[in-house]
């Protein structure tokens, strides 16, 4: 209750500040209630289980930008949130969300300390999001920024806490331009026993020239700090160096880019008279883009090489959790058993999303993502991608998009026999209304990927065969200026088995799990959304969750959910 009080009294400080324009307000509102229903298969059996269950909550950010001088500024982001359930204030949460301050330093070095939102390169630091990343219709896409936002995702980055800095020399006699960036954060608390303090260093050195050529180094360090657990010497250690060179080029006004990228890794479990002697691991890259003249069509090819023992915990570190308790229904059955995450979840749940990184090699769902679990610098990997694209240059109104990747491994796990993938995709965006003369706007979208694992077995013991389809397909309609009805299915289907890695805990795989895969999960949306400003939105939606399972018929599920979401950023 002080805490509250000596907040309000802050805001009639910064509030006589802000007559000065030393300090701007901004924030974000948001409500959300969900009222589902449970039926299926499952509950003729199921007697522990409710059936209905709802949950929601109001919350509202409120932030400052505090600039006491020209080159120092200060964001602080607090937060009020109060759940569905709390009752009288029961249930209020206040929290300072977001904290940092940056400025400049002799006109020249940029710094940052406090929050930060880090992002290297995708073998170095980098939030992968590799699952259900893309296609996503608009009925999901208020969803998937809520969870952007609440997460600190943003592009790409984690969310660390430490200190950064930046600067860019001219170098006039070589007609080149030299940026500098470092950063250190710290990864992990102590507990003053047997867990040291961990950090989280790296360091970028950009060189480019006039000509359009780039080289660039980036390295990243993760240590243990020694002393801080009194009774404990062990300590873990991962460096990554990475390499970067690229071209661009112009022919017959066609635009190309030529680009390759190498580095290397090392991981120490140091002090650790039981932990193994692990080879370093490295990857390479190259890849080949085009842009036609009047850039409508565009393609890529890349080759990548990804060795069995590259180690990277800035950019293998998972931020879909599939072990996470979902917001609704997280144990069902009699026996209590945890509900496995759908793909709806995954879109619309940010109690699955984990924010730290972490060194070890984690679980994912191979009908959700089975070729790049960990994004480019998934271990064992190495093959061919290709793309190509076509966007109307008449207001894009349409755009289509293909890509086909083949992948394989380097080395066998568990047998000499390599596992091979095959992935396919499709992307379709239409502004239907402008191809039919419509006043209104009536936009289609379509997304299709398909991924294919195969491995040949002795007698068949470890043979491995496991093909996933995700469609997706979604359409928004204005019915009224600002109103619009947006529809929505997506459907998950995967049929086969898969050998899962058990790793311990210095990432060695020590046994396998066999799972089987065939099961089929739909999510079907229907629903308003008036968009009161392009920061301001309401959405009523009827959801429907169907997942059912061959190998457990009994457990097929339906989950019919109302949800209400209010919006607002300003």
């Amino acid at each position: 209750m002080k805490f509250i009080y000596t907040y309000i009294l802050l805001l009639i400080s910064l509030s006589a500040l802000a007559q000065d324009k030393k300090v701007e307000f901004f924030g974000a509102g948001r409500f959300s209630l969900n009222n589902s229903n449970l039926t299926g298969k499952l509950i003729e059996s199921d007697t522990t289980t409710a059936r209905k269950q709802l949950n929601g909550a109001t919350l509202f950010d409120l932030g400052f930008h505090i600039r006491p001088n020209a080159e120092t500024e200060i964001k602080a982001i607090t937060r009020v949130q109060n759940d569905l359930n709390g009752f009288w204030g029961a249930g209020i949460n206040f929290y300072l969300r977001e904290l940092y301050l940056r400025g400049l330093l002799l006109n020249r070095i940029s710094y940052q300390v406090g929050d930060l939102n880090t992002r290297m390169t995708p073998y170095t630091l980098f939030n992968q999001q590799v699952e259900m990343a893309q296609g996503n219709p608009m009925a999901l896409e208020t969803f998937r920024e809520i969870i952007q936002y609440d997460r600190f995702y943003g592009e790409n980055s984690w969310r660390q806490q430490g200190a950064q800095a930046e600067m860019t020399l001219d170098l006039q006699p070589i007609k080149h331009t030299l940026q500098i960036k470092g950063l250190i954060a710290k990864n992990r608390q102590t507990d003053f026993f047997s867990k040291p303090d961990r950090l989280f260093a790296g360091a970028s050195l950009e060189l480019k020239n006039n000509y359009r050529f780039k080289r660039n180094y980036d390295g990243v360090q993760v240590f243990d700090i020694p002393k801080s657990a009194m009774f404990s010497d062990l300590a873990f250690l991962n460096i990554v160096h990475h390499l970067g060179l690229s071209k661009e080029l112009s022919l017959a006004k066609n635009n190309f880019l030529i680009s390759a990228q190498a580095g290397l890794s090392q991981v120490e479990y140091q002090n650790d008279p039981l932990a193994p002697k692990l080879e370093n691991g490295a990857f390479n890259e190259f890849s080949l883009a085009w842009k036609s003249p009047n850039k409508s069509w565009s393609a890529q090819v890349e080759w990548r090489s990804v060795e069995t023992g590259f180690r990277s915990m800035g950019a293998q570190s998972r931020s879909l959790n599939t072990n996470a308790l979902t917001s609704q229904y997280a144990y069902i059955t009699n026996r209590e058993s945890q509900r496995a995450l759908t793909f709806a979840e995954v879109l619309t749940d940010g109690a699955v999303y984990q924010s730290f990184l972490n060194p070890e090699l984690q679980r994912f769902h191979p009908a959700f993502e089975n070729i790049n679990p960990y994004g480019k610098a998934t271990p064992n990997r190495q093959g061919v991608n290709l793309k190509a694209a076509w966007d109307s240059r008449v207001k894009g109104n349409a755009s289509v998009s293909a890509g086909l990747a083949s992948m394989k491994e380097i080395t066998g796990q568990g047998t000499t026999n390599l596992r091979s993938f095959l992935e396919q995709t499709l992307q379709a965006n239409v502004k239907l209304s402008s191809y039919i003369g419509m006043k209104r706007k009536w936009n289609i979208s379509f997304w299709a990927r398909q991924q294919q694992t195969k491995r040949d077995g002795q007698e068949g013991i470890d043979a491995i065969k496991l093909t996933s389809t995700q469609l997706k397909f979604g359409t928004e309609l204005e019915l009224l200026p600002k109103l619009d009805i947006q529809l929505a299915w997506l459907n998950l289907t995967s049929e086969g088995n898969e050998f899962l890695a058990e790793r311990n805990s210095y990432n060695q795989v020590v046994f396998f799990q066999k799972q089987d895969c065939n099961l089929k999960q739909s999510f079907l949306i229907g629903g308003l959304n008036y968009q009161f400003s392009e920061q301001a939105s309401l959405k009523i939606q009827y959801q429907q969750i169907a997942n059912q399972q061959d190998i457990q018929p009994n457990n097929a599920y339906q989950i019919n959910r109302l949800a209400i979401l209010y919006n607002l950023f300003f």
